[in-house]
């Protein structure tokens, strides 16, 4: 008789399949819920609302400069840096930035640049910025990174246009040398 009672016991205590498998399926809610906050956590941290500001104020800067000292390239280039503003913007609203961009004052040396504030340089450093990006969200993908990627490849296809008009040669790839 002992051992009927023990018997007993144990099988109350002991939870049922049912149990078990409500139990498994909140375990594997709680681990996905945390996954997805972590990982929320981390793609927002890439984007920095004080970056892409920056960003917005240099594209509404080289606006004003190319405004002030036109040349036959103008329309194009403006054209070329609204698009990319455009883009900054969508990345700035993804990112809850709220504040407003003031548009800087022209560049008096623009002039000595026949109007062009573009750098070769620079803008192979912006691709290559652009590139090291997306190949980190490719390495590390998460629910938002096909559309960043695409974000990112249209941001670079503009940054090629500036870099053709600028007379910038050669093929920007992430190795520094490359």
């Amino acid at each position: 008789m002992a051992s009927s009672g023990r018997t007993a016991r144990n099988r109350g205590s002991e939870p049922s399949p049912g149990q078990r498998r409500i139990a498994g399926f909140a375990a594997v809610g709680v681990t996905l819920a945390v996954a997805f906050a972590v990982a929320t956590g981390t793609s927002q941290a890439s984007e920095n609302c004080d970056g892409l500001d920056a960003a917005v104020g240099n594209n509404l800067a080289f606006i004003a400069d190319q405004l002030v000292f036109p040349d036959e390239l103008t329309e194009a280039r403006i054209a070329n840096r609204q698009a990319v503003i455009d883009q900054l913007e969508q990345r700035r609203a993804a990112a809850g930035c709220t504040g407003e961009v003031e548009v800087p004052d022209a560049d008096p040396n623009a002039a000595l640049n026949g109007g062009a504030a573009e750098n070769c340089a620079g803008l192979d450093v912006a691709v290559r910025n652009n590139l090291a990006f997306i190949d980190g969200q490719r390495r590390n993908p998460d629910a938002l990174s096909e559309a960043r990627i695409a974000n990112r490849q249209a941001v670079i296809d503009l940054l090629e246009d500036r870099r053709t008009l600028a007379g910038c040669t050669g093929e920007v790839t992430l190795t520094p040398g490359g």
